[in-house]
């Protein structure tokens, strides 16, 4: 075989496997992208950071119920303003019995705005509460990481006692 033909013969092969590589790292990156749930759009707060928590990926879902809670005690339902008095209505009206209600406190929230969200999913019969939460351990850079949450029970009205 002459220089010409085992010249062209390696840079064919190299050729190849350069395709075949690139090939490899493409599909490599691009599936988990396509694989991976998207966030749900929603108003930034800084949420309390916990080490408790456990993973609660329903919380991205599209029809998730999400209640925020801004620093200020403002109330989004989603990406829209609501009014204090009005939760517990919106609550029914889109909510199933079997659906939890994701809240979305800032760390820094008045005690008495969550307080609020929180009554009203009892008055509107929600499945769970679920608070959100900072996740503190190290994420990689740009992988999407499942929100993190801590469920509370609702107490239970008791019919009062009769004497």
């Amino acid at each position: 075989m002459s220089w010409l033909e085992t010249n062209y013969l390696a840079r064919t092969k190299q050729t190849v496997w350069s395709a075949a590589f690139l090939a490899v790292v493409t599909i490599t990156l691009t599936a988990p992208r396509s694989a991976a749930q998207g966030m749900q759009e929603g108003i930034n707060v800084e949420l309390a950071p916990t080490t408790s928590a456990v993973p609660v990926p329903d919380a991205d879902n599209r029809d998730a119920l999400i209640i925020t809670v801004t620093e200020s005690g403002k109330l989004y339902f989603g990406i829209d303003a609501v009014a204090p008095d009005s939760v517990a209505k919106r609550l029914k009206d889109r909510q199933s019995h079997t659906q939890n209600l994701y809240i979305k406190a800032d760390a820094r929230a008045p005690y008495a705005s969550v307080v609020k969200v929180v009554d009203a999913a009892r008055a509107a019969g929600v499945a769970g509460v679920i608070l959100l939460t900072a996740q503190p351990k190290a994420s990689q850079s740009g992988a999407l990481v499942s929100p993190d949450g801590i469920e509370i029970e609702l107490a239970r009205r008791t019919p009062p006692a009769t004497k």
